[in-house]
């Protein structure tokens, strides 16, 4: 597909006036991730994260009026400074995974989703393009994508 724009994923693409390195760092240190990776009004923690190709993640979103929403995912692919590939699952506190239909979500959302980050640097900024494999418009309706975008930027602004 190359780079390619499809309706039928999410793309969101961003410039940071940072290196490629602290962009890079701010999506495989857990304590980086736990300063932006959650919306505006919400909070992140994780029970466990092992940023590895094949390792697994068990994290939660908290907001007090919606609750907490956990995820589960594996790290599919990670290239230093060029690309983290993982999937993305609605699961319950246990970390099984569950119908993202059953805890309220829009039934057309996909049981699972992969996300694929890449980083390029560019005269010491840093492009970033993010794509996830659910349709931007379900995702413009569900909240998701406007939620990348509110990460994107509480990440910016910890850079």
């Amino acid at each position: 597909m190359g780079n390619q724009v499809s309706t039928q994923e999410v793309f969101i693409e961003e410039t940071f006036n940072a290196s490629v390195e602290k962009v890079f760092s701010a999506w495989t240190d857990p304590e980086k991730l736990m300063k932006w990776y959650a919306p505006e009004g919400c909070t992140f923690r994780f029970k466990h994260m092992d940023i590895r190709p094949g390792g697994t993640f068990h994290t939660c979103i908290s907001n007090e009026k919606v609750g907490d929403c956990w995820t589960i995912g594996e790290y599919r692919e990670i290239l230093p400074l060029q690309k983290i590939v993982f999937t993305l699952m609605n699961a319950d506190e246990n970390g099984q995974p569950i119908d993202p239909a059953s805890i309220g979500f829009d039934p057309d959302w996909p049981a699972a989703t992969v996300v694929t980050v890449t980083f390029k640097a560019e005269n010491g900024k840093t492009k970033l393009q993010l794509r996830q494999t659910v349709s931007q418009a379900l995702a413009k309706k569900t909240g998701a994508y406007p939620s990348w975008l509110q990460m994107l930027e509480k990440m910016r602004n910890t850079l």
